[in-house]
């Protein structure tokens, strides 16, 4: 059934305000658990540094997972009319979906790909979402390794 106007924008702010609570909820969820981790696990030796490579590798796949969250909705609602289209793209596929989705979660932009209609909603909203998170995870690293350095 094809979608129109109001009704795939409609759909294009749902899936892009589902897409954004899942991935604040996994991020905030992955760096409490991880925080809790390493508070737990504190020793004066060798494993500090084994423990904050381990919460950069997490907040890495944390980072690919909310790419795989916006990218299933790309995927999803560009299989509809009426919910915008991607210029460059004759059909989109679920790997091209997670590549639209990483160009705009990490604010590399689009070059000959360009999102048209409402899914631009999308794409500046995950972009927004992506920078956010990135910087929460900054700070996360931080404090982890500052914590690390203090008890050297």
């Amino acid at each position: 059934m094809p979608m129109g106007g109001a009704a795939g924008s409609f759909a294009v702010i749902a899936g892009t305000l589902l897409a954004t609570g899942l991935c604040v909820m996994l991020h905030y969820e992955g760096l409490y658990r991880m925080w809790r981790y390493a508070h737990g696990h504190t020793t004066h030796g060798r494993r500090q540094p084994v423990q904050v490579l381990m919460a950069i590798f997490g907040v890495m796949v944390l980072h690919m997972l909310q790419i795989v969250i916006f990218g299933t909705v790309w995927w999803g609602l560009l299989q509809f009319p009426g919910t915008g289209s991607v210029a460059g793209i004759v059909h989109l596929k679920w790997h091209g979906a997670l590549f639209l989705s990483s160009l705009s979660y990490t604010s590399l932009g689009f070059d000959t790909l360009v999102p048209m209609g409402a899914v631009r909603i999308l794409a500046s909203v995950e972009a927004l979402t992506g920078l956010v998170l990135v910087a929460w995870s900054a700070s996360f690293a931080f404090l982890l390794m500052q914590r690390h350095w203090r008890t050297e």
